[in-house]
């Protein structure tokens, strides 16, 4: 396949990714302050759409799959997903002055739902579009790093629109967000092909049979709780150990995002000579070995602070752009295994468990940091704070290698499941 058609079907991804941080970083803060709504309620019914879009997920996944061909099997769901996405973004970023909890709910549930019908059939698409296990790996990290840099490139309007109110900056990033969206979308609706379809039955069924898909999905969880851990724990570390001030931790995420977007071209270059499951354990054993410097550094070593954020978003290109590749290839085993057609299904509970991941995250590291008094700005809070960025995230880590080092779906035996699919046609 030509590299525009990898060009075009990522190009969504850099749009989709303009808005993640305002509304996982910034909106909650925002409602909960500045329109007024209090902390308890914004923080209840945020914890109500992430249970809404958890469930709503494998609904959407199912769905995608029964799609019939004529009818666009992935392409529908993500233009109706558009469709609703976009006025839900706008006028999420636009609360009126007696804004209440129902609008804030309302709002944000179209908009969960909205991306989620985006997101799961745009993850499947790659499986489809590109079916040997090398170059399956490619189109992932081009879907990856467009969404890397729709990150950077928010980042850098953020700068740009720092004198504006935060209200108007939010809706100069939907707005420009929704129009960019409209031109991508339909760039990549129109012009990428279908991809090979299947014609074995859909069904609604968790794979507890698929032993292949279990230990992925299990590496990618515990991958993914590492990976939460030190993100939600990130600014109360640059506060209470480095005490940084506000701009060197806009520059460190800088730093941290601009080199998952350069790693990304290495891992893919490496995964040519070596097996996905490998490539990406060595991407975290070498995250594991970075963290346990961490506990070293103190007030004012920024720098030092700077290269683990460069080799740990090194390690982040590995974890974007290998594991939805290795999961594809899942997919294509339990196809010809399970006589069923499921990706877009498969892909849901995947995108259930990036999800619970963070929340499970956000659900350890509050608690506990709380109860040994971090607001405080206790020793014990700094050293509990300490362990959960940098410890656990290591043990965690390393039990993810411990799952995938000794993968059995090879190279070769992926060869050997695309020709019985093949045959099968």
């Amino acid at each position: 396949m030509r590299r525009n058609v990898y060009i075009l079907y990522a190009l969504p991804a850099f749009v989709m990714a303009f808005p993640t941080i305002p509304v996982f970083v910034l909106l909650p803060t925002f409602y909960a302050e500045t329109v007024g709504l209090g902390l308890a309620a914004v923080g209840s019914a945020l914890f109500a759409l992430r249970l809404l879009d958890v469930i709503s997920d494998p609904v959407l996944g199912y769905i995608s799959d029964r799609i019939p061909a004529q009818y666009g099997k992935r392409k529908l769901p993500m233009a109706v997903g558009a469709i609703l996405t976009a006025p839900a973004l706008i006028l999420l970023f636009s609360p009126p002055d007696d804004a209440t909890i129902a609008y804030l709910y309302a709002t944000g549930a179209a908009l969960y739902l909205g991306w989620t019908a985006i997101q799961i059939p745009y993850l499947s698409w790659a499986a489809e579009l590109v079916p040997d296990y090398t170059n399956r790996t490619r189109i992932n990290g081009y879907r990856e790093g467009a969404g890397l840099l729709g990150i950077l490139s928010v980042g850098a309007l953020g700068l740009i629109l720092a004198d504006l109110a935060e209200i108007q900056r939010f809706q100069t990033i939907a707005w420009i967000t929704v129009v960019a969206g409209a031109l991508t979308f339909y760039l990549c609706l129109r012009y990428v092909p279908q991809g090979r379809l299947s014609l074995q039955k859909q069904t609604l069924t968790f794979p507890w049979k698929n032993k292949l898909f279990l230990r992925v999905l299990s590496a990618w969880f515990i991958n993914g709780l590492a990976n939460g851990l030190p993100a939600v724990c990130l600014p109360l570390y640059l506060t209470h150990i480095l005490k940084a001030d506000d701009q060197t931790e806009g520059m460190l995420l800088f730093v941290y995002f601009l080199f998952a977007v350069l790693g990304i071209p290495l891992w893919l270059k490496l995964s040519k000579t070596i097996s996905k499951h490998h490539i990406w354990c060595l991407s975290m054993l070498m995250a594991c070995v970075v963290f346990l410097f961490v506990p070293f550094l103190g007030e004012g070593d920024v720098i030092s602070f700077g290269i683990v954020c460069l080799l740990t978003g090194l390690a982040l290109g590995s974890d974007l752009a290998l594991p939805p590749a290795i999961q594809a290839d899942c997919a294509d085993w339990d196809k010809l295994r399970f006589k069923t057609d499921r990706l877009a299904s498969l892909f849901s509970y995947w995108s259930m468990a990036t999800k619970m991941a963070l929340g499970v995250a956000v659900g350890i590291a509050f608690p506990v940091l709380d109860f040994f008094g971090l607001d405080q700005n206790s020793e014990a809070g700094k050293i509990a704070l300490i362990v959960i960025y940098a410890g656990l995230p290591v043990v965690l880590k390393t039990s993810a290698v411990a799952l995938m080092w000794h993968f059995p779906l090879t190279q070769q035996k992926h060869s050997f499941v695309q020709k019985k699919l093949e045959q099968h046609q």
